[in-house]
């Protein structure tokens, strides 16, 4: 039995020889705590532990953040621990991909030391083969953009907002836009555009789903193969009140493939009204009118942001998701954690929203091939003499590296794409 005595509003008790005290204000915590202590049996390290809690002082906010601070430093002291110890083994091992110069890290075939930040992913995920292809064809991509700031301070960007690296080192990222000119399937055309992007992100095959359109509401409906049957025995559901409307692989292939015949909805930013932004057409800026310097958060260039920075109807009343190749990278803005500025993104579908408003993000991505290759044709056009010189010019690729070096990172990139290609291939869960 604990020993224990209230004086006023005081409580005092002895735990393990030691002298415990503290003051209680409200009068039913007084007598609640007061009776747990009686009731504490002295033989119990748990109801030890939970009686010494009750006499711990709260920390004020600044010992909290002093706390958090201690904590990241000791997080950062354990990968940096952790990053030496494998930079050690690929001086004495080496490595298929890495190499060390000095106290540096080096991926092969590229001039440019690693940032220490990112160093310390490809260390902690080096175990991963599907994770490590995926920082290593990010690094290839992003060594390629002329702004050192940006090689520095993107991955950490993408980091602290939980933001996700595709197999072919492209990230995803958001933004909303209006409508500037609606097709006549708008309505299909976004649901079909939003159903492909959530079951990708489920590594499902869409060619198992089908479209359904309830026929008094014409509200849309996707369900996979296996519980449509399910799904129609329910309680509710009448299958005569629905007309099936196609496979959503076919759906989306056939508004791809027939663009221009069936017309498709054209978007804007919501800033300037002059953006074209058509779903799967990559939309582009001239780098040179874009704003690179990072302290201004507003300014010159295409933003894209986290899910944590878009929400429904600001900047736009369609949410988009985009892939961004890294190359493409102006501003990492210090000020403002949740967006940049690029010269270049892919819109690849519509996203959903919460009811509270945010953006429900993409968790994994299997459906960026299309934009590899894009990306592929993008390095060989900088393998000609002309357009690589023009390049060095305007500073859009970083000066020390030679047009051999290029070759051998496109030569990397592709190789990778081919492997990732063939692992998700593989993976991909049919229902």
């Amino acid at each position: 039995m604990i020993k224990a005595t209230r004086v006023g509003h005081t409580i005092v008790c002895f735990i393990n020889n030691k002298m415990y005290q503290k003051t209680f204000l409200d009068e039913k915590e007084l007598i609640s705590n007061y009776e747990l202590i009686l009731n504490t049996s002295d033989e119990d390290p748990e109801e030890i532990a939970n009686l010494k809690a009750i006499f711990e002082i709260p920390k004020t906010s600044e010992e909290l953040e002093i706390e958090k601070k201690v904590e990241e430093i000791n997080r950062n002291a354990e990968e940096r621990k952790d990053l030496l110890q494998w930079m050690e083994d690929i001086k004495n091992l080496g490595d298929e991909h890495f190499e060390v110069k000095g106290i540096s890290l080096y991926m092969k075939g590229i001039p440019i030391s690693v940032p220490e930040f990112l160093a310390k992913e490809f260390a902690k995920r080096r175990e991963n083969e599907e994770d490590l292809k995926s920082l290593i064809n990010f690094w290839r991509l992003l060594a390629l953009n002329p702004d050192p700031r940006c090689r520095e301070d993107l991955y950490k960007f993408l980091i602290n907002n939980h933001m996700v690296v595709t197999p072919s080192g492209y990230f995803l990222a958001y933004r909303n836009a209006n409508v500037k000119k609606a097709s006549n399937n708008r309505i299909l055309e976004e649901f079909v555009a939003a159903q492909i992007i959530k079951i990708k992100g489920w590594k499902k095959s869409p060619k198992n789903y089908i479209i359904f359109q309830h026929l008094d509401s014409n509200e849309l409906e996707c369900k996979a193969f296996q519980i449509i049957d399910k799904w129609f025995d329910s309680e509710n559901i009448k299958r005569s009140d629905y007309k099936e409307l196609g496979n959503l692989q076919d759906l989306s292939d056939e508004f791809n493939e027939n663009i221009h015949e069936l017309g498709q909805t054209i978007y804007t930013d919501a800033h300037s009204g002059s953006t074209t932004i058509i779903i799967g057409q990559p939309v582009t800026i001239d780098r040179n009118e874009c704003d690179a310097d990072p302290d201004r958060t507003c300014s010159r260039g295409l933003h894209l942001g986290s899910t944590n920075f878009m929400s429904r109807n600001y900047f736009g009343s369609v949410g988009l998701v985009c892939l961004c190749n890294p190359m493409h990278v102006v501003a990492v803005p210090y000020t403002d954690g949740q967006k940049l500025r690029t010269s270049e993104y892919l819109p690849i579908g519509i996203a959903e929203y919460e009811k509270q408003g945010k953006i429900i993000p993409i968790e994994s991505a299997t459906f960026e091939y299309d934009y590899a290759t894009h990306t592929e044709e993008q390095l060989t056009d900088m393998l000609s003499k002309a357009r690589f010189e023009s390049l060095k010019e305007h500073k859009i690729l970083p000066l020390e590296i030679t047009q051999k070096q290029l070759d051998e990172i496109l030569k990397g990139f592709s190789e990778s794409v081919d492997d990732m290609r063939e692992i998700i291939n593989n993976r991909v869960n049919k229902v």
